[in-house]
């Protein structure tokens, strides 16, 4: 009995794909793809072609886009004025042998040698307050002072770090300071307060004080009287005052001293502060054909509330915002007393002295050795051996000796004995010190002892860290002033970068034409243009993507109408070719940079103008755009023309693929039916035969 026929399908959602002829012993499925391949051959196949060459036309535009804008990127380079560039030539300094400076130039530039003396270096602007004890605690203090124009306002309550982030927050919006605050750590909790500006030049920082004298408070600037005549005159008769004030207490930093103005001088009362802890001086000052004084001291003097007098001495005193300066440093001993515990003076005998109470046991005979360092760190070993005449003064005398003693040397110190028994010495210079000293004793029995090491009750410090300073610098005879170590308007189209100053030494800066430049910003247009004639000529071959395109040609044709643009009012170099950069037999450009080299030494602004913007350079970026374009350029237009013919082939190889599965499915269904009638009449036939079989074997 033959099997019925089961058809053979895929996984298309359209039905059975094809039909196997196990009935009829016919390959069905052959016939169908038979069919089918002719029919894909004729309506399909040319349609998939016609889709695969245009992307490869697409691809081939594109190629052609990329190679165009380096094209055009070259033509811009040499269309540019000074289309090589230049060079500038710096020397060292033939003093010194260093680096004065260094230069940049521009296009803009222009070739020569130009005489240079950097006369001072632009620096930033940087005050330094003195030390607080605690950044954290409370100031203590009211009132406001400017920096820069912008009010910065402090209450009682504002700590050193609250005040450091009021003045950042003025330092942003429309109109910032320009300065930066900073709090430097001195160790643990204290720390000090530092300004930066954020520019170079002489106008970085400017500070006044106000109400409350809050600069002087942090340590920005010291307090300083009016000038006075006198600075050993009582300071009333001194100040031509017709009415003294009565003594009172002022507040000088966080010490307080009395001052009774018909009594003291101003020598007198800077001794007080000194003795209470503080630092003071009397500076001596011109005025007029005069010399006149004025007592000095660190920090902010002001009055003591529930005195009715402290601030008339004030007042009759003139103190005021000083200067920032430096704060000299000093060093003070313990307090000495004689024998019956009396403060010493300088008439004291040497021999029984106590120190902070306690007997030293110095006696007539012994040495004292006076040993430390001067401020800048010269070491310091002189002695005295104690004679029965010798005194306080005697001490003193040897410690400030201008040969061998702390007096000596280029940044001597002077020590002197304050009223509260203290030998006191302070630095004849502010700013960082290394003074120290110490008093060791050698008993004439060979032990040892000691009349103290000084502490230090001043640091030596500089409120100006650094002075805002503007560049000074000479340009063949031409003084020069600004607020940059950067210089762009002293040699036209050159930047100056300013590294050392050296003042009476001049270099030549010589700026000259970057040939070398010049001709390689040349060979990387040629080199653009030959890639596009070298992919032009591949375009050329039978089956090409671009074969026979005149889009294509025209693109090529404008190229090399662009290579021959004259420059008429050019005497010697009005055409390319007589640069030295010529087409070869096979259209490609060649440069001869020997010739180039020459045409640009003899006649560089001709060269220039025959590249530039009237030039082939112009010519170029004009061809270049017109192919390059969005939207209207050649390439453009032809890859939307491809994109559009894609989209309506793709259309149809839609339709066309469409109707070939509609046909297989049609030919397999045809051919399962008759494969199917097939293999019934096989049944039947069979049936048929069987029976035919069965009668003749009854018979």
């Amino acid at each position: 009995m033959t099997t019925p026929v089961t058809p053979t399908t895929s996984s298309s959602t359209s039905g059975p794909t094809t039909v196997s002829g196990l009935g009829s012993g016919i390959q069905w499925g052959d016939i169908v793809d038979a069919t089918i391949r002719a029919q894909e051959a004729r309506d399909l196949t040319p349609i998939t072609n016609d889709i695969e060459a245009r992307a490869r036309q697409k691809t081939a535009w594109t190629q052609l886009q990329a190679l165009t804008q380096t094209l055009n990127d070259t033509a811009r380079l040499i269309r540019r004025a000074g289309f090589g560039g230049y060079t500038a030539n710096v020397p060292t300094s033939a003093t010194s042998g260093r680096a004065l400076l260094t230069a940049s130039a521009t296009l803009n530039a222009v070739a020569g040698t130009y005489r240079v003396e950097v006369a001072q270096l632009a620096d930033t602007a940087k005050l330094a307050g003195n030390n607080v004890a605690n950044t954290g605690a409370a100031l203590g203090v009211s009132g406001n002072f400017t920096l820069n124009g912008a009010t910065i306002s402090v209450v009682t309550t504002d700590t050193l770090l609250d005040l450091q982030q009021k003045l950042n927050d003025a330092n942003t919006g429309a109109t910032p300071t320009g300065v930066t605050a900073t709090v430097v750590s001195d160790g643990g909790t204290a720390g000090r307060l530092v300004l930066t500006a954020n520019a170079s030049g002489s106008t970085g920082i400017t500070l006044r004080d106000g109400t409350g004298g809050i600069a002087r408070e942090v340590g920005l600037f010291d307090s300083r009287t009016k000038p006075i005549s006198s600075a050993t005159q009582a300071a009333a008769i001194a100040l031509g005052l017709s009415i003294s004030p009565p003594p009172a207490t002022i507040r000088v930093g966080n010490r307080l001293i009395t001052a009774d103005l018909a009594v003291d001088s101003i020598a007198s009362i800077a001794a007080k502060i000194n003795a209470a802890g503080g630092s003071a001086s009397v500076e001596p000052e011109q005025y007029g054909n005069q010399t006149r004084f004025r007592l000095v001291t660190d920090g902010n003097v002001s009055a003591v509330v529930g005195d009715a007098g402290s601030q008339a001495v004030i007042d009759a005193l003139g103190f005021a915002a000083g200067q920032s300066g430096t704060v000299k440093q000093t060093v003070s001993t313990g307090v000495y007393t004689d024998s019956s515990d009396a403060v010493v003076t300088t008439m004291t005998a040497l021999a029984g002295l106590k120190l902070d109470g306690a007997t030293t046991a110095l006696a007539v005979g012994d040495a004292i050795n006076i040993r430390g360092f001067r401020g800048d760190g010269t070491a310091i070993t002189v002695g005295l051996v104690v004679g029965s005449s010798d005194t306080m003064q005697s001490l003193l005398d040897k410690i400030n000796d201008a040969t061998t003693g702390f007096g000596s040397g280029a940044r001597p110190a002077s020590a002197s004995l304050g009223a509260d028994g203290r030998v006191r010495m302070a630095d004849s210079v502010g700013g960082a010190s290394r003074l120290t000293m110490s008093l060791a004793i050698t008993h004439a029995d060979g032990t040892s002892g000691s009349l103290g090491a000084t502490s230090i009750t001043t640091a030596g410090r500089a409120r100006e860290l650094q002075q805002g300073k503007d560049a000074i610098l000479r340009v063949d005879g031409r003084e020069l002033t600004r607020s940059s170590n950067n210089i762009t308007d002293a040699i036209g189209g050159v930047t100056l970068a300013l590294t050392t100053a050296e003042p009476g030494t001049s270099i030549d800066v010589a700026i000259n034409r970057d040939i070398d430049g010049s001709l390689t910003a040349v060979q990387k247009f040629a080199d653009a243009y030959n890639a596009i004639r070298a992919f032009s000529d591949t375009q050329r071959t039978s089956g090409s993507a671009l074969y026979g395109n005149t889009s294509l040609r025209g693109i090529v044709d404008s190229f090399t109408s662009a290579l021959r643009t004259s420059v008429s009012a050019n005497v010697t170099y009005s055409k390319l070719a007589l640069t030295g950069v010529t087409l070869d037999r096979n259209g490609l450009l060649v440069v001869d940079r020997d010739a180039l080299k020459t045409a640009i030494a003899a006649k560089p602004l001709e060269v220039e103008a025959l590249f530039g913007f009237s030039g082939i350079g112009g010519a170029f970026v004009i061809a270049t755009d017109a192919v390059t374009q969005y939207g209207t350029g050649t390439i453009s237009t032809q890859t939307q023309s491809i994109a559009s013919a894609t989209t309506r082939l793709k259309a149809r190889q839609v339709n066309a693929q469409r109707r070939l599965d509609e046909k297989r499915t049609s030919l397999v269904a045809q051919f399962t039916k008759m494969e199917t009638a097939i293999a019934t009449l096989n049944q039947r036939g069979s049936v048929i035969t069987s029976s035919i079989k069965a009668l003749q074997s009854s018979g």
